[in-house]
């Protein structure tokens, strides 16, 4: 190529870059307003195009000069920059230089004003990762704030982006009303001082409500057009739900009566009457748009249809329904044939498997299996609309799942009525009575509280099958455990919420393996295979353990009915190991339940109230009288002995060791009582048996921990 190419194809170059920046000015042109109209120039192509779209800077926010001009000294490499300083920002975070920080994020908000990202991630970090680098909780609620106050610096500069407001609202809400210092950061909040200068000068309103306000006004803005960057489902939710959290606490605060039961309506009518009616997308083609409160409604349309359906041949569902359960295993009819509230978690599995797969049975078939011909063809147009309405109902049900949409309107329909308030407060109450250490009154307004719970529970049935409710109570329960276990005494046997703890523990997996454990035992027990039992068993105990780890108030028989499956299962590893000739592990899971089961029947009580008598009479004197009014509480004491082992023969194999060791003192006492008096044990003597067999056991333990097998048996309590 010559030179002279070269400098043709240069100037055609030159050329080329002229025309495409003459182009570029022509359609980037700004708009040149003026007060004659004639003078005034609407801009550019691009120019008219963003102010038609409302994207231009004056439209989306303020217009800051000084960072205008910031900008512009960037020439053109603003995106080089913010990372720069983003970059920059991260360093000083890991660095706690909150100085610098500062001063970065100010650098990128003027560079980027219009760059959402900044400002809702450096929003978040400063009020989330920022904030928890202090120790002072003041200072952490005063960055708190700051995150709040960049993201309505944010909100200036972009007064149509609704995620802003939605952050700036999930901080107020759930940051203040969710930190482990939620008290405290409460208090600063609801300060009628406001030195932090939250509220304007206006009066102090609850951290909830303000984060409720904020999102009104996010929704306003998507109502009016906004374009909404995240999920309508979950956006549109965040407000009622706010006024859920709100009541909630109140409530903990101590603030009950009409105040409560007028902020649950008014959570009730907004998440109900409001989010629930709202039209919003559902995610699938068949039905674009949906209304979560419209599921019922629908599914009543449904059962009509297919009401009509079964009218045109009476018993035909039924028949093809029993020709499907037919082909069902023992193990799927039993999960089938169990009523819904009474599965256990694997039931449940099961069940809801069968319904999709060989109990499965659709309008269409129905209507195919009708033999009149003119019936049939009505069938099928009643089928077609049936299964159109199934699909939208199974959307909306889709979407109600997300948002546990369900539990949090019965939840709202619940807590509003005087008797779920009632109940509230006396929870409320009695936990005051117990920081106070009035534990007595503690345990009277607990009693009370738990009455309460069971009347709300009876008046609407379905919560206790409710598997949130079920877990709230449980909570409840295991947390005002402490009150009993600080009176040193046990759950009545008439508690009124006996029936939540077995639900709740029905719904543990660890109790769902337990129980084949236990049923696969008894099966190898009938067999005689009881070194199979005694794996099992022992694995079974296991899983109780953990039962009782998420069921803590067990130990304290919350639940006569499970404290009894727990004696049933040891009641057979007793079984096992008498067979076996072999004796309890040194420490079982379940050893205290035992103790304190024996220990709440009438004879051990009297057996302690004998010996304790019986010891003070010794203690003070060792004349004739003193010796033998203690000789007649021990042979009191002793038969009511022999009946606790009659009851429960396993502690013969040390399945409860204090309790053993409780019998053993009584034993020993009372022998060394008819040595005094130079007599010998009886021949009737109720204890012989006992005391023949267990003493060589705890002899054997302690020289070396060896099994009646013979075998070396560590007892590392690992049952």
């Amino acid at each position: 190529m010559t030179w002279r190419q070269v400098f043709l194809r240069k100037i055609g170059y030159l050329a080329g870059i002229a025309v495409l920046l003459g182009l570029l000015a022509w359609l980037g042109t700004p708009p040149a307003p003026s007060v004659d109209r004639e003078k005034s120039s609407p801009g550019g192509l691009l120019a008219q195009v963003r102010e038609r779209a409302g994207l231009t800077p004056s439209q989306l926010g303020e217009l800051d000069p000084g960072g205008e001009a910031v900008q512009l000294a960037t020439l053109g490499m603003r995106g080089v920059a913010v990372h720069i300083l983003w970059t920059k920002a991260e360093n000083y975070k890991k660095k706690k230089d909150w100085t610098n920080l500062s001063a970065s994020l100010e650098q990128m908000a003027k560079l980027e004003p219009h760059f959402i990202t900044v400002w809702r991630h450096q929003g978040w970090n400063l009020s989330y990762n920022v904030s928890v680098e202090f120790d002072d909780y003041r200072e952490r609620f005063r960055w708190i704030l700051r995150g709040i106050d960049f993201l309505k610096t944010g909100i200036r500069y972009n007064q149509r982006e609704p995620l802003l407001y939605g952050d700036t609202a999930w901080i107020y809400a759930q940051k203040i009303g969710r930190a482990d210092e939620v008290k405290l950061f409460r208090r600063l909040f609801m300060d009628p001082n406001d030195p932090y200068e939250i509220h304007g000068g206006r009066p102090p309103r609850d951290n909830w409500l303000v984060g409720k306000d904020w999102y009104a006004a996010a929704e306003k803005l998507v109502d009016e057009g906004a374009i909404l960057r995240t999920t309508p489902l979950i956006f549109f939710s965040h407000r009622a739900m706010c006024q859920m959290n709100y009541s909630d606490a109140i409530e903990k605060e101590g603030t009950f009566g009409d105040t409560a039961m007028q902020a649950w309506e008014t959570a009730l009518r907004e998440f109900r009457d409001e989010f629930g009616q709202r039209e919003l997308p559902s995610g699938y083609d068949f039905a674009p748009v949906i209304r979560l409160e419209e599921e019922e409604r629908i599914r009543a349309e449904i059962e009509e249809l297919a009401r009509q359906i079964d009218a045109l041949q009476p018993g035909l569902r039924e028949e093809m329904l029993a020709e499907r359960r037919a082909d069902l295993t023992p193990e799927e009819l039993s999960a089938v044939m169990t009523p819904a509230e009474q599965r256990t978690p694997l039931q449940r599995q099961i069940a809801a498997a069968m319904q999709l797969t060989k109990l499965r049975m659709t309008h269409e078939q129905v209507a195919r299996r009708i033999r009149d011909p003119e019936r049939r063809k009505e069938a099928l147009e009643l089928a077609k609309k049936a299964v159109a309405l199934e699909r939208t109902a199974d959307a909306i049900a889709h979407n109600r799942n997300i948002v546990n949409y369900t539990y949090w309107r019965r939840h709202a329909e619940v807590e509003q009525t005087p008797d779920a308030v009632a109940a509230r407060e006396l929870m409320y109450r009695s936990e005051e009575a117990y920081q106070r250490n009035d534990h007595i009154t503690a345990q009277e307004l607990f009693y009370e509280a738990a009455r309460k719970w069971r009347e709300v529970l009876e008046k609407y049935p379905d919560l206790q099958y409710n598997d949130f409710v079920v877990n709230d109570l449980a909570e409840f329960i295991n947390r005002y455990m402490k009150i009993l276990d600080q009176l040193d005494t046990v759950f009545s046997p008439d508690f009124a919420l006996q029936s939540v703890v077995r639900r709740y523990v029905r719904n543990l997996a660890a109790h769902e393996t337990l129980t084949r454990l236990v049923d696969r035992a008894k099966q190898e027990v009938e067999k005689g295979d009881y070194a199979a039992a005694r794996r099992d068993l022992e694995e079974a105990f296991r899983e109780w353990s953990n039962v009782l780890d998420r069921a803590a108030s067990l130990r304290l028989l919350s639940d006569r009915e499970t404290v009894q499956e727990i004696m049933d299962t040891t009641a057979l590893y007793d079984q096992v190991l008498q067979a076996l000739n072999d004796t309890f592990p040194g420490q079982m899971t379940v050893a205290d339940v035992i103790r304190i089961q024996i220990a709440q029947t009438p004879p051990m009580k009297r057996i302690k109230q004998d010996m304790a008598q019986a010891n003070y009479l010794l203690l003070q004197s060792t004349a004739p009288n003193q010796l033998q009014a203690a000789r007649a509480l021990f042979e009191d004491a002793l038969p009511l002995a022999a009946d606790i082992l009659k009851q429960f023969p396993h502690l013969t194999r040390l399945s409860e060791r204090k309790t053993v060791q409780e019998l053993l003192e009584l034993h020993e006492n009372y022998r060394r009582l008819l040595a005094t008096l130079n007599e010998p044990l009886p021949e009737d003597y109720p204890l012989r048996e006992f005391a023949e067999k267990v003493i060589p056991l705890i002899q054997r333990e302690s020289a070396g921990s060896v099994s009646p097998t013979g075998e070396s048996q560590p007892h590392d309590g690992n049952t």
